[in-house]
């Protein structure tokens, strides 16, 4: 089978592949992408079901011109975004993918479809139908009406949502085919799979854990190892980024996010989305290095931060100091609310207390985020109750979810001539009793003499 525009892969050495190549997360083998997300619907889907009180889950779709003459080329679009975790990237024509909570999964697809739908090995049951210019898709609404009067159950979710973009993927043109094949009485018992979307997206399997751990360990190296070969006067920010990207090249990685911003290296001045600057790094200078790497389809996201002492200086002036400790105090108060059941406000109200009592204005960003295939993941978000977070504070965090942990901070700087930042990022792994750093989180700044 050739290689598919897909989103996760896996890092699986007892399959004997061949994992030298950085597949990338849109470009992987399909046998990995096949046992990461069976991994994920064995494992996960059903408590998710049933945490979130949907008894049964639909995911229609379709590609978005299913004309007879057009799917007969390499498409690789599809209406829903999910479907490249449930088996159907392959698909072309109006097609309907159902998981219950008794573990039932069945599959609503044209007979042309059918075959790589099969072979995912992720259905227990594949309905297959007539598509013609003379029938058009009226066999499948037949079908899909029968398959879940037949299920009769108590609540369908469908994939829509306000807030987030990735559980938005029905069409208006399918609802309405939806309704009218199941009828009026079960069309009232749908509801957002919003949350069933972002936390089989979210969620991490073994594998996955694997390959962010080894992400997240080789950019704490690589960062620090950068920061030891400063040289004041003549090192620059440019001349950081070039050498980390060098070595994440030699590890056989890559950037976690866009090329012209990744690593992004702040000196004194924070840098966040902008590239590097040609700016030389002189005594007195505080540098904060955002860096993620790319490996297997899945990205770190960690911070480093130093100071580089003037002549004379045994240690950072006060000012640094106390934005460094409260950092540090942050991130700690963060982490230790950090465990399953509880949501993200409170780990973000921990931390965001810790800042405004030692004096320092609140940072205009969440506390913390999920990492996975995107540098900033689905799921819940360690956050404050602004609108564009939504419903995703309120969400409980699960084990196995892996976060990164940032807050940061901003403060005048006399001897700067204006403000300076100071921005903590470490990653952590939820785990039974708690959360676990990723790598050893930073105790104390980072002093280049």
């Amino acid at each position: 089978m050739k290689k598919r525009l897909i989103l996760v892969p896996l890092l699986c050495v007892s399959l004997g592949l061949d994992l030298s190549a950085q597949f990338g997360y849109r470009h992987t083998n399909t046998e990995l992408r096949d046992l990461i997300r069976k991994s994920k619907l064995d494992e996960l889907l059903i408590p998710i079901l049933k945490e979130h009180g949907i008894a049964c889950w639909v995911t229609l779709t379709r590609d978005p011109c299913d004309d007879m003459t057009n799917v007969i080329w390499e498409r690789d679009i599809q209406l829903d975004p999910i479907v490249e975790y449930i088996g159907g990237e392959e698909v072309k024509v109006p097609a309907a993918f159902i998981f219950t909570i008794a573990g039932e999964r069945t599959a609503i697809v044209a007979e042309g479809d059918a075959k790589p739908v099969e072979e995912t090995g992720i259905y227990r049951k594949v309905l297959r139908y007539t598509y013609n210019r003379e029938k058009g898709h009226s066999e499948f609404l037949e079908k899909l009406g029968t398959t879940l009067r037949e299920i009769n159950p108590r609540t369908i979710g469908l994939n829509f949502s306000e807030d987030e973009g990735v559980a938005d993927g029905l069409s208006y043109g399918m609802k309405i085919m939806f309704d009218r094949a199941v009828g009026p009485e079960l069309a009232t018992r749908v509801v957002s799979a919003e949350r069933v979307v972002v936390s089989l997206w979210n969620r991490k399997v073994a594998a996955e854990v694997q390959l962010l751990e080894k992400s997240s360990r080789k950019s704490a190296e690589i960062t620090v190892e950068a920061l030891r070969m400063v040289k004041p006067g003549s090192t620059t920010a440019r001349g950081i980024f070039d050498y980390i990207r060098k070595r994440v090249e030699e590890e056989g990685m890559g950037p976690g996010w866009q090329e012209w911003w990744c690593p992004t290296v702040s000196v004194s001045t924070f840098r966040l989305g902008r590239p590097p600057s040609d700016k030389v790094i002189e005594r007195g200078d505080l540098i904060v290095i955002n860096s993620g790497f790319l490996l297997e389809g899945h990205m770190s996201d960690l911070n480093k931060a130093a100071y580089v002492l003037r002549e004379g200086e045994k240690e950072p002036p006060e000012l640094i100091k106390r934005m460094f400790d409260t950092c540090f105090e942050a991130t700690q108060a963060a982490v230790a609310k950090i465990r399953p059941g509880a949501t993200g406000y409170e780990v973000d109200l921990a931390a965001r207390e810790v800042v405004k009592k030692a004096g320092f204005p609140e940072y205009p960003h969440a506390t913390g985020h999920t990492t996975g295939v995107w540098v900033h993941g689905l799921g819940v978000i360690l956050g404050p109750p602004w609108k564009a977070y939504g419903e995703k504070i309120h969400m409980k965090i699960h084990e196995n979810d892996i976060y990164a942990v940032e807050p940061s901070l901003r403060a005048y700087s006399e001897e700067h001539g204006g403000n300076i930042g100071m921005h903590f990022q470490e990653m952590v792994i939820v785990e039974k009793n708690g959360a676990r750093y990723l790598t050893p989180p930073m105790t104390e700044l980072i002093l280049i003499k």
